[in-house]
């Protein structure tokens, strides 16, 4: 069956109006959100900005109910119907819908490989799991989502299965089987190629010209969906802007405007880079990898040569990941291939490998949320320190101190991951594998989440370390995500390779 144009009468219903007065989020003791007052008008359409760090994402949290503000004199939240009667909010919660990048996490913190057609059904009782079979109705709602979002022929696969930007579509079909009076999506087009980010781009068209209240968050201007009229700007905790889209102030304009806020382009250092081994850093050799019995890479031959920097590019679903992932040793080739790492012997433990080669993805936080401080993060980088009973030492403690001075984090190194934004999170995850001065460094989508300062950091740090002698293999759909440091290129249109 053919992917279905989304009518709009049959996703989501009539929007919710949301008032909040003076509201303060706190959070290990750090005051991330201060004393905001703002109105969302039922059926209004906004765009949520603001740099990593300001706050949107605890404020979609507030908003959607999953976070309870923290007490305060005037503080109050009120969620009200399109004709202004007060609303209870347990009476909400199933209708107020929030996509996030640490909700995708949680199904894979929680090893949630449902199929796809029960994940987003799930939406239709309010639920993250299923408590029993969909019935006939939830199935056929289900599928009408998943037609409306171009994803029909993914609807028997698991969910773990799929790609990072194919996941993030299944659950924003998920919200929509929930029929939502309050939709908000935080940073959605995170991990999407062009084609994706165009279907995507059509949906929310159509959720534009319904009575369903929308927040939508954005760190890129193409980000910002053209049928938002309003805008939220946040900095550091506070409100700076609440109004019409026409009217933002010139400092906000690089959100929706296609103009970088960003710095000066990114120059290499002029160091020497130590003298780099002759011999190839990986080689593959007819490597195959299976996924649920789905071939995802077939046949790949590839050598990475020494002091060589990749780029990976191809649409979701086409094996970045997945190939990145076998590089790092997390999957194995199928019978037939074969797959040889500069200085790793066959039967020579991985982690052996994994401790040289470090693996950067957007879910690699996902087993370091508990740690108590960013510091304590990136010291999960030395491998006998993951152990409960390891102490760091006074050098390893300064390594870590570094590597966040290095990320620009270094003044948040006491925070608990909980207590930062996505973004920050992203660079901690950085300084955690540079601080074994790795030789390679391993990125699926780098720049994923970052607002542009934060990227042009991020980039100056990856050129620096190209030009100290670590070589770089990345996947990425957009090309400001690269480098002048990438000089080598492999597509995969389908799971095949084509060198550029």
């Amino acid at each position: 069956m053919a992917d279905k144009p989304l009518q709009v009468d049959e996703l989501g219903g009539r929007g919710i109006g949301v008032e909040l007065r003076a509201v303060c989020v706190e959070l290990d003791g750090v005051r991330v959100l201060r004393r905001i007052s703002l109105e969302l008008a039922s059926g209004s359409h906004t765009l949520l900005i603001g740099p990593n760090g300001a706050g949107k994402s605890q404020l979609l949290k507030v908003l959607s109910g999953e976070r309870w503000p923290t007490p305060t004199k005037g503080c109050s939240r009120t969620y009200r119907g399109y004709a202004g009667a007060p609303l209870e909010l347990r009476d909400l919660l199933p209708r107020l819908q929030l996509v996030s990048a640490e909700q995708q996490d949680r199904y894979e913190r929680y090893d949630w490989n449902f199929a796809v057609t029960t994940v987003v059904g799930t939406g239709c009782r309010g639920l993250n799991a299923p408590l029993g079979p969909l019935t006939r109705k939830e199935r056929i709602h289900a599928h009408v989502c998943l037609r409306a979002m171009g994803l029909w022929t993914l609807r028997r696969r698991r969910f773990l299965t799929l790609s990072y930007g194919q996941r993030r579509l299944v659950l924003i079909a998920r919200a929509l089987a929930a029929r939502p009076a309050l939709l908000l999506l935080d940073e959605i087009y995170n991990g999407l190629d062009a084609a994706h980010r165009r279907r995507l781009d059509r949906v929310l068209d159509r959720l534009c010209l319904t009575p369903l209240t929308l927040v939508v968050t954005a760190h890129r201007a193409e980000d910002a969906p053209a049928g938002l009229d309003a805008v939220v700007a946040i900095q550091r905790g506070r409100l700076r802007y609440a109004g019409p889209r026409r009217l933002l102030p010139a400092a906000y304009a690089g959100y929706v405007s296609g103009r970088s806020a960003g710095g000066p382009a990114v120059r290499a250092r002029k160091e020497s880079p130590p003298a780099a081994p002759v011999t190839p850093l990986v080689v593959l050799e007819r490597a195959s990898v299976f996924r649920d019995y789905r071939p995802v890479l077939r046949g790949i031959d590839w050598t990475v040569g020494a002091g060589e920097n990749w780029v990976i590019l191809g649409p979701n679903g086409s094996g970045k990941t997945t190939l990145l992932s076998l590089l790092h040793g997390t999957l194995w080739a199928a019978d037939g291939g074969r797959v040889l790492r500069r200085g790793h012997e066959p039967g020579q433990r991985v982690e052996d490998w994994q401790a040289r080669v470090r693996y950067l993805s957007p879910d690699s936080h996902v087993g370091c949320l508990d740690s108590a401080t960013l510091t304590n993060v990136v010291l999960t980088g030395i491998p006998h320190l993951r152990r409960l009973d390891a102490r760091p030492t006074g050098e390893q403690l300064a390594a870590a101190d570094a590597a966040l001075r290095l990320v620009g984090l270094v003044s948040l190194a006491s925070r608990s991951p909980r207590a930062v934004s996505y973004g920050q999170l992203r660079l901690t995850l950085l300084a955690r594998a540079l601080i074994g001065r790795p030789e390679a460094l391993l990125l699926d989508e780098p720049l994923t989440g970052l607002d542009s300062k934060t990227r042009n950091r991020m980039r100056a740090v990856l050129t620096r370390l190209a030009a100290n002698g670590t070589q770089l293999i990345a996947a990425v759909h957009h090309a400001d995500d690269l480098i002048p440091a990438f000089s080598r290129a492999l597509v995969l249109p389908s799971g095949r390779q084509r060198r550029l």
